[in-house]
C-alpha cells in the first residue's frame, strides 16, 4: 500500500469544500486507497489553521465538527516521530515537517498545493505532488 503524507493545506481544502481534487485526495484516504502518515506537528497545524476564526466562520465550522476530523486524523494515520531535522525550505521553515514526516515515514508522495514544497519535487526518492497531479496517480494503479 502507498503512503503518502499531506500537507495542511490539502487537509483544510477537502474538509472545507466538498469538491475539487483536494477532497478526492480526502476521499480516497477515507476509501483506504494509501496509509496517511502524520506527526503531532502536522495535527497541530491542521488543528490551529481549522480554528482561525475567519475559517470557522467562512465555513459554519463548529468546535465539535473541528474535534471529529482532527480525532479522524489522529485514529486513521501513521503516526511519525517528527525528530528528524531537515532544512531544505528556507523559505518557509515551518513546511521542512511534511518532509520529515515522509522520510520518517518512508512515503511514497507528499501531496501539497504549496509552491515551496512543489518546487523541491522530489526529496529522497519522494515524489511532491499537486492534489489534481496525486488523484491522476491513483486512478492509473
Amino acid at each position: 500500500m502507498i503512503k503518502v503524507c499531506l500537507d495542511t493545506n490539502v487537509f483544510v481544502s477537502g474538509i472545507i469544500s466538498p469538491s475539487g481534487a483536494p477532497y478526492d485526495v480526502l476521499e480516497a484516504w477515507r476509501n483506504r486507497e494509501f496509509v496517511l502518515l502524520t506527526s503531532d506537528d502536522i495535527i497541530t497545524e491542521v488543528s490551529k489553521v481549522l480554528n482561525y476564526p475567519k475559517i470557522k466562520s467562512a465555513f459554519s465550522l463548529t468546535d465539535e465538527e473541528i474535534e471529529q476530523y482532527i480525532s479522524l486524523i489522529s485514529q486513521y494515520s501513521q503516526r511519525t516521530p517528527g525528530e528528524l531535522k531537515i532544512d531544505i525550505i528556507t523559505e518557509d521553515p515551518s513546511d521542512n515537517m511534511f518532509l520529515v514526516c515522509a522520510v520518517e515515514g518512508k512515503a511514497d508522495f507528499i501531496i501539497s498545493g504549496d509552491n515551496h514544497l512543489l518546487e523541491v519535487g522530489t526529496y529522497q526518492g519522494i515524489q511532491i505532488l499537486t492534489p489534481r497531479e496525486f488523484i491522476k496517480q491513483l486512478q492509473l494503479k
